[in-house]
């Protein structure tokens, strides 16, 4: 899989963290939104939370319900392997694809400073 299309939505928070909403668009057909989270790590980067998918449809759905049944987390079912273990380097390549589309990278800098 990968990322057609990101931008930043807003900050939230996800367990008790100030978090980055990135709306990304990719080129799965089972997933093709998804919302990825991100935080601030120590090394002046980012860390990728969670990922949900992101099944509302807006047309008839439109106001940003994160109680939603269409929002469901899928961070381990995306990038685990066949030993049901995470494979962090497909992991770590769709969070660069993410955060070096358009100017997501300086937004989340602005936004979780």
């Amino acid at each position: 899989m990968n990322v057609i299309e990101a931008h930043v939505r807003r900050s939230v928070e996800r367990d008790g963290a100030t978090c980055g909403e990135v709306e990304v668009h990719t080129d799965d057909p089972q997933c093709e939104n998804v919302l990825a989270y991100f935080s601030n790590s120590g090394d002046n980067e980012f860390d990728l939370v969670s990922i949900v998918r992101n099944d509302a449809d807006f047309l008839t759905d439109w106001f940003d319900n994160s109680m939603h049944t269409a929002f469901e987390e899928i961070s381990m079912q995306w990038f685990e392997n066949r030993n049901t273990k995470t494979d962090w380097g497909r992991r770590e390549t769709f969070k660069l694809q993410v955060l070096e589309s358009g100017q997501v990278r300086e937004y989340l800098h602005r936004l979780l400073g």
